[in-house]
């Protein structure tokens, strides 16, 4: 079962409307791919079960992006903090604590 989000991306590409406001990368790709797969549908250029598995593959795709995206980002916050809190490496302080700098 599709979340709410990826349904209205699905039938916004379908019926050759706008993306949803606001996507995230992942799910910016996901618009612009089903965009492809449907305007090519309704061109004549691939048959309903061409059609099928090329949104299969779609799908797989956004899957593997929208997984690695979340990574990236759950990484990047943690580095974040990390430099926030300060960070030494191996008893050598390689960027001052937050509190350091602004004093």
């Amino acid at each position: 079962m599709q979340s709410e989000l990826l349904q209205r991306i699905e039938r916004a590409a379908a019926a050759g409307q706008p993306a949803p406001k606001d996507l995230r990368p992942p799910e910016a790709m996901l618009f612009h791919m089903l965009q492809g797969v449907y305007a090519a549908y309704q061109a004549g250029r691939l048959t309903k079960e061409q059609g099928h598995e090329k949104k299969i593959e779609v799908y797989t795709v956004y899957k593997r992006m929208a997984t690695e995206y979340k990574q990236f980002t759950e990484l990047a916050a943690l580095y974040q903090q990390r430099i926030r809190e300060g960070y030494s490496v191996g008893g050598i302080e390689v960027i001052p604590k937050e509190e350091e700098v602004n004093e």
